[in-house]
């Protein structure tokens, strides 16, 4: 059993303990159920159950960004590609995925819109990385990509320092 102040007071029958809770008007805890003796801690309901949901909610911190989607038409000018480029730009930048599609309208032939996306992912190559291959969802074609991780690029030589020029010149 653990007291209050977090000290170990040792193995302890359950009425004494429960006994002991109730003399400091707090709760006897079990903590580590499945251990042998379990181990129980006198300690506040409320708080034992604040500190639960704390826990809980400080996993969240390694949440997925939001995926971001662009869109573009099979039919885009080049002045509207640079323009959503400079989106997708952003948004990788501020690490999200985003999800790059070419939507369908009407009677399309698909080399179409794969020369288009491909025509896409060449302009905006070296700023993501992708796992995957274009796939169709219902008429459309889409890709996820990633923003790039940072690596590590080791040169293979170091760089040279220019020597110090002297301020004296000589004639």
């Amino acid at each position: 059993m653990i007291d209050e102040k977090g000290e170990n007071v040792g193995v302890i029958e359950t009425p004494e303990a429960l006994r002991m809770a109730q003399d400091k008007g707090l709760d006897l805890i079990e903590v580590a159920p499945n251990t042998k003796p379990p181990v129980c801690k006198i300690m506040s309901w409320s708080k034992f159950k604040y500190n639960l949901s704390k826990k809980s909610r400080g996993s969240s911190k390694g949440k997925a960004k939001d995926v971001k989607e662009m869109r573009f038409s099979p039919y885009i000018s080049m002045g509207d590609i640079e323009h959503k480029k400079r989106k997708v730009e952003e948004f990788l930048t501020k690490k999200h995925p985003v999800k790059l599609t070419i939507f369908v309208k009407g009677r399309v032939d698909y080399s179409v819109v794969r020369s288009q996306l491909d025509k896409i992912l060449d302009i905006l190559k070296g700023k993501f990385e992708t796992d995957q291959f274009p796939r169709k969802e219902g008429r459309n074609l889409s890709i996820l990509v990633f923003p790039l991780k940072k690596t590590l690029i080791e040169k293979d030589e170091p760089e040279k320092k220019p020597p110090p020029s002297s301020t004296k010149e000589k004639k």
